[in-house]
């Protein structure tokens, strides 16, 4: 394996360096060439980058970053890799920016300066481990504590320091000479703006990847959020899926009832292969990161036949470690060999007490770990992969430059050629008329063309910004056709941003307000996928505004508070729960924005490849510009065009504005009057009252004995009467209202605030792939005017040739087209294993 890594790099070195050294032959051969500032220009593009090229390749290095899920033991694998503590080890989330660790047999530590840095930077040498893992973890602390009150650029740490696996090339199966680096890249809770995400991306992009995954988020209650994660942090940070091993850590903490390693493994393997899309199941092993880490480190990082130059000290403080924290792994793979088992407890006894351990009795202890732990299994693995990987990730990023520069070249050599076969002055005129044409034809045809795709792709938008199914699957199967890679995703950018600002932000805040919960419990959430500080933000005006709304009344979807108009105290509360209610508006806006950034700027590789699908289309419609029966020549105008075109064009990313959402609001203050009793008053009043009166009345009784007798009788009788009456007193008072949304209210308005950005969104990416657009066609027509104008250069001079010695420049020109087509010989054999045609 290390001879074919090792056969390949000499046959691309020696490759290279063969289209170099013919390169300047066949410039040496003609050195008149030269004199023409077009092929000038193009040549000495060619070396510079043909130079950077061989130096890369000089001194290559094979990168393998480190991602994991959270908790996952990251930063103790990577220090079980090197053999080294160098990666800050933390119980909760401490890794922060990128450490890069390279090889190098003298420690330095590099640590960059970077916008609003408030850590150390600068470069140290002669640091002693256990120096440079302080170190590291001050920077670390630091930056962490930071990040809690505002957002800033995360640090970039390299230490160089002698690493395992390019002190024992054996592990990797690399040749000597070629460098090893580790990437130990932060974890998603560490990365949540758009800046750092930018800056981890391309540092993954380079490079082999390592994905640790904790065997505790496994089971069946955690293994469908771990591979949610998981989904989240290979797309987020763009790992390359077709060069992974997937590392289960802590397999130690398996309970005796637990399902076998083996059941877990490969249902993981089938799941992460739907969840990631994977062509074919991957690799994921069964690891103890501990145990390798604590062995590894007490043996160092020589390779395993050589001199350890761990101290005792330092030996000894890592064993007594293996043995306290890692006793159950050495049990369970002892107790069926009594031998083994009583070497390793007597071996333990030694330890405590401070007894000196020999390198063999090292090597002894070190091989039984790489055993247990998974670690020599991940070696084996390793080497198949760097064998499949090496090629793609180390030696095709140098010969990148080389490739476009070369096909610039050798497209304006050819134009030179083509004029030289031209065997007339009539021909030579009839060439310059031609060339003449297409200068006149091709601003207006450029113009016609660029107008005409613009408005196609403004009506692929505008069609995207309506959210009917139909409309979206046939802009789809259009895509599809034309071959647009990319748009697949494009066209569901903008949904799924929405739907992940209403999962991640909206909704928490929402249930928050209607479930009660604590200010501290929200912030924990979403700094998950905020910034600190913005969660922060949140979760303070979150706790202002819910202790508010518990002073209102609900009706209907509104909350309602109102005071007298003359109550200055009310009226000033009033404003102040106004205030706290727009406050929170407007953080849920800067929080939402910073999070539509950060999840289109998770889905970058799918906007450029989009972006890059519409350059080469756009491109092959320019190209009837030179193409046309016209303009039909025998100087191949259009190759040359189209070689210079694509050695100029660079990227670029789409940005957001920092206002992208505009959220409305229902909160209004507002007068009102009402007709109240504001108290009572009494009056006497004289009344006429008519009350029954009784009186007695005598009258006879009898017929012939009479007697008088007496009855009593009422009659009505009327008078003057004074009395009291009670009355209410009645006002007009006016009230000041405070009407505001409630928690449900709030979550609409939001959502429409998102429904109404979308649009904007959609704007925003139009304008980004015209300002595209209109960058390649004005490139288009510069390369176009430079080789029309090494055409016209080249046919004037071929006129002076043809009346002088013309015979003799024929067969020159023979030659040269010879010794040409022999480079680019050497050209095509050197890109044959990576280009595709």
């Amino acid at each position: 394996m290390k001879l074919n890594i090792d056969s390949k790099l000499n046959s691309t070195r020696n490759l290279l360096q063969e289209l170099g050294n013919s390169v300047s032959n066949l410039v040496n051969s003609s050195p008149d060439i030269l004199e023409d500032p077009g092929i000038k220009s193009c040549l000495q593009e060619f070396l510079t980058v043909y130079q950077e090229a061989v130096q890369r390749l000089e001194n290559p290095s094979f990168r393998i970053a480190t991602i994991g899920t959270t908790s996952s033991g990251k930063s103790t694998i990577v220090n079980a890799l090197i053999g080294r503590k160098i990666a800050p080890i933390e119980a909760g989330e401490m890794s922060g920016g990128v450490l890069t660790l390279k090889h190098s047999l003298e420690q330095r530590l590099i640590i960059a300066q970077t916008d609003d840095a408030v850590w150390d930077t600068g470069e140290w040498t002669g640091l002693s481990d256990e120096d440079l893992y302080q170190r590291i973890r001050t920077v670390m602390h630091s930056y962490h504590d930071v990040r809690k009150k505002r957002e800033c650029v995360a640090p970039q740490i390299t230490a160089c320091i002698p690493l395992l696996p390019a002190c024992d090339t054996s592990l990797l199966g690399l040749p000597q000479g070629i460098g090893v680096e580790l990437i130990d890249l932060p974890g998603l809770k560490s990365v949540q703006d758009r800046t750092n995400l930018a800056t981890i991306q391309k540092q993954v992009n380079k490079a082999f990847s390592l994905v640790a995954l904790d065997y505790l988020q496994v089971d069946d209650d955690h293994r469908k959020r771990l591979l949610e994660e998981l989904k989240k942090v290979v797309e987020y940070l763009q790992g390359r899926t077709d060069s992974m091993i997937f590392i289960l850590n802590r397999v130690d903490q398996r309970g005796a009832d637990d399902l076998p390693i083996s059941v877990r493994i490969d249902k993981l393997r089938e799941e992460i292969k739907e969840v990631l899309s994977l062509p074919e199941l991957p690799d994921v092993l069964p690891f103890n990161a501990r145990l390798l880490y604590y062995a590894q480190c007490a043996w160092g990082s020589e390779a395993f036949n050589q001199v350890s130059q761990i101290d005792q000290e330092t030996r000894l403080k890592h064993l007594k470690a293996m043995f306290q924290d890692c006793a159950g792994v050495i049990h369970l793979n002892t107790k069926e060999n009594r031998d083994l088992k009583d070497w390793f407890y007597k071996l333990g006894n030694r330890v405590e007490d401070n007894d000196h351990i020999n390198d063999e009795t090292m090597r002894t202890i070190l091989r039984y770990s790489l055993e247990w732990s998974g670690g020599k299994e991940l070696w084996d693995r390793f080497r198949v992969r760097v064998e499949e990987s090496f090629a793609e990730l180390v030696i095709l990023p140098a010969l990148l430059d080389v490739f476009d520069n070369y096909d610039a070249l050798a497209q304006v050599l050819t134009i030179l050629i083509q004029t030289r076969k031209i065997y007339n002055q009539e021909q030579v005129e009839q060439e310059k008329e031609k060339i003449a044409k297409v200068r006149q034809g091709l601003q207006g045809n450029i113009k016609k063309i660029n107008k005409a795709f613009k408005i196609e792709i403004g009506q692929l938008i505008e069609g995207l910004k309506t959210d009917d199914p139909q409309i979206r699957i046939k802009i789809k199967q259009d895509a599809e056709k034309k071959e647009r890679k990319g748009f697949s995703e494009i066209f569901d950018a903008v949904s799924n941003v929405e739907g992940d600002l209403t999962k991640v932000l909206i909704v928490p805040v929402r249930d928050s307000f209607k479930n009660n919960q604590g200010a501290f419990e929200l912030r924990d959430k979403l700094q998950e996928v905020i910034s600190p500080p913005l969660a922060d933000d949140i979760a303070k005006t979150y706790d202002d505004v819910s202790r508010r709304l518990s002073q209102f009344s609900l009706q209907s979807e509104h909350l309602f508070k109102r005071v007298r108009a003359d109550d200055d105290k009310g009226k000033k509360q009033l404003e102040r729960d106004e205030r706290h209610v727009r406050l929170l508006y407007h953080t849920m806006r800067k929080a939402i924005t910073a999070r539509a950034e950060f999840f289109l700027q998770a889905q970058a590789k799918q906007f450029e490849q989009a972006l890059e699908s519409l350059v080469n289309e756009q491109v092959n419609r320019l190209k009837i510009c030179l193409s046309e029966e016209d303009f039909a020549s025998s100087i191949n105008i259009e190759k040359a065009a189209i070689s210079d075109l694509y050695k100029k064009l660079s990227q670029s990313l789409p940005t957001l504005p920092e206002k992208f959402f505009e959220i409305t609001d229902t909160i209004e203050q507002k007068s009102t009057k009402n007709t109240e009793v504001v108290g009572q008053e009494t009056k006497y009043e004289t009344r006429t009252k008519t009350e029954n009166e009784e009186y007695t009345e005598s009258y006879e009784d009898g017929s012939c004995f009479k007697s008088t007798k007496t009855r009593t009788k009422t009659r009505p009788v009327t008078r003057n009467v004074r009395e009291a009456v009670t009355r209410d007193i009645t006002e007009e008072v006016e009230y000041v209202e405070l009407v505001l949304p409630s928690p449900d209210l709030m979550a609409k308005q939001w959502l429409s605030g998102i429904e109404k950005g979308k649009a904007s969104l959609w704007d925003i990416l139009l304008e980004w792939i015209l300002k595209r657009l209109d960058y390649v066609s004005s490139i288009f027509e510069e390369s176009v005017d430079d080789i029309t104008n090494l055409a016209e250069r080249a046919l004037q001079q071929q006129l002076s040739i043809i009346e002088d010695d013309f015979e003799h420049e024929k067969q020159f020109w023979r030659d040269f087209e010879v010794q040409k087509d022999n480079v680019t010989a050497i050209y095509d054999k050197l890109g044959e294993d990576f280009r595709q045609s």
